[in-house]
């Protein structure tokens, strides 16, 4: 239709998002994205939804950043150029999670206890959470990151010289009245060089979930496969205004049915339509096709099906 040349037309614009970011805005975004997929594991890893959020990334010289770890779980793992990055966990994240996973432990089990008789546990929960990391760079460069090796002492934890730059980030974990941090320290000659070439870069390419999870679809597929479902053949409604309410043994309701076809529910959802009949001297139903789908029903039958014929209303 075209619109005389007098009719108002009101302009719209494209909707931008915006967030703060510091100095380094694309370790922000990498951060960010973090912090997304970390909700999303940590609730497949332990069923627990935290909130997460993230601060700026800052540089720091190493020294200073070491100086404020204490006696916690130090993960090591070995980025570009074989530089090396450390990844730290508060001790109460850990406890919650082996809490939640296996029996309560000891208020007053050492540290160095706790992470030799769950070592396992905690790695299998880590790893998952390094490989988000690696996901974050999507379409802004490639980042690998290997774990080494685990320490609860910071003096084992110098990968750098005191005197040089790093890059630290933070993501905060909350649940209800639980509160925890994750800290990430990256090597900063190690980045900076790839970063550079992309500061000027202000525009990163829309991307999807199955960017991020190549096996979504999958995903989806075995959770269905594990859920339960109630399926109901309805063949027909019965009008009970004549009944008044009153309901005796012997009586007779009429079904009223258009097409003839039984209404197939799952979960109380009309989804299929289909024909009675008998199969291995059970009652049976035909799928025909879906609701309000007049395609034949890709269900291959492989068992033998005996029409019976609706009786005539």
């Amino acid at each position: 239709m075209l619109l005389q040349s007098d009719t108002s037309v009101k302009p719209f614009q494209l909707a931008e998002a915006h967030f703060s970011t510091g100095r380094f805005h694309l370790m922000d975004i990498v951060f960010r994205r973090w912090a997304t997929l970390l909700q999303e594991t940590l609730y497949a890893k332990t069923g627990m939804m935290f909130e997460v959020s993230t601060e700026n990334v800052e540089q720091l010289r190493f020294e200073e950043f070491l100086g404020s770890v204490s006696k916690q779980p130090i993960y090591i793992f070995e980025t570009l150029n074989q530089s090396r990055g450390v990844f730290l966990v508060d001790n109460s994240f850990f406890k919650l999670v082996l809490n939640n996973q296996t029996e309560p432990i000891d208020e007053q089990s050492s540290l160095v206890q706790l992470m030799k008789e769950n070592q396992q546990i905690l790695l299998q929960l880590v790893r998952p959470l390094i490989d988000d990391f690696k996901k974050s760079w999507l379409n802004i460069a490639e980042v690998e990151l290997k774990l080494k090796r685990v320490t609860i002492y910071p003096g084992r934890a110098k990968v750098m010289l005191p005197y040089e730059y790093c890059f630290v980030g933070r993501v905060q974990l909350s649940l209800n009245n639980f509160q925890a941090e994750l800290k990430l320290c990256l090597p900063y000659a190690a980045l900076i060089s790839l970063l550079s070439p992309l500061e000027k870069k202000k525009i990163i390419e829309p991307e999807s979930m199955d960017n991020y999870f190549p096996h979504i679809k999958q995903h989806f597929v075995d959770l269905l496969g594990k859920t339960e479902y109630s399926v109901v053949a309805e063949l027909g409604k019965a009008d009970l205004s004549e009944a008044k309410g009153k309901l005796t043994k012997g009586q007779i309701l009429p079904l009223q049915n258009k097409d003839g076809l039984v209404t197939i529910r799952i979960n109380g959802t009309p989804v299929l339509q289909g024909s009675t009949g008998e199969t291995a001297g059970h009652y049976s139903v035909q799928v025909i096709r879906g609701i309000e789908d007049k395609k034949p029903s890709a269900i291959q039958q492989k068992h033998e099906f005996k029409q019976v014929s609706w009786p005539n209303q």
